[in-house]
């Protein structure tokens, strides 16, 4: 009679465990062969090809650092405004396209932004400017809440009624934003 190597109520003989942990060790020796074949189908190299394409789309926008992981894009560096920040991004996601698993975008805004950053950002993003306008109008007309605004074209186009003394500050506000043009004809002070 064969040995029995098991817990109470187990009915395996000393070989068919030995069998068991052979076929055990096997099944742990594929799995993790598969897993370090599929981990090796993101190979480093198409990371090094991704940045590579990346850092070519960026080449107008000097001082951005590109990192890529595994398909993660992680872009450092500093830039005058939220809406060159995002037209780097947008720049990015178009380079990498589907080979993009996430973007890191810690591009920090805090330098002055250039004369020239509204006219720039309207030629990366083809006419899109509008939109980002129109929030950065939203946000200034907080403060004005008797003043409204539409945006055509890159220029802002306000009307209301406001006190005289706000008129002056109204008018600052709006061109921080650096539009293309501010039509303050509809707008009235008492």
């Amino acid at each position: 009679m064969k040995e029995t190597i098991c817990l109470p109520g187990c009915f395996m003989d000393k070989g068919n465990i030995n069998k068991t942990m052979k076929l055990n060790s096997l099944l742990l020796i594929f799995s993790l062969g598969v897993l370090l074949f599929v981990h090796a189908c993101r190979s480093p190299k198409s990371d090094d090809k991704l940045r590579s394409t990346i850092e070519t789309a960026l080449a107008d926008d000097p001082g951005i650092a590109v990192d890529v992981e595994e398909g993660n894009v992680t872009l450092d560096g500093q830039i005058g405004s939220d809406s060159l920040k995002q037209a780097i991004e947008d720049k990015v996601k178009a380079a990498g396209a589907e080979k993009i698993k996430s973007i890191h975008n810690n591009i920090v805004v805090n330098q002055p932004e250039p004369e020239d950053a509204r006219e720039k950002y309207h030629e990366i993003v083809g006419g899109a400017i509008d939109s980002t306008l129109t929030r950065d109008v939203s946000r200034v007309l907080a403060d004005f809440p008797t003043i409204t605004a539409q945006v055509k074209d890159g220029i802002i186009i306000a009307t209301g009624n406001i006190e005289k003394s706000q008129l002056d500050s109204l008018q600052k506000k709006l061109e921080h934003i650096k539009p293309k043009g501010i039509d303050m004809k509809g707008v009235t002070s008492r």
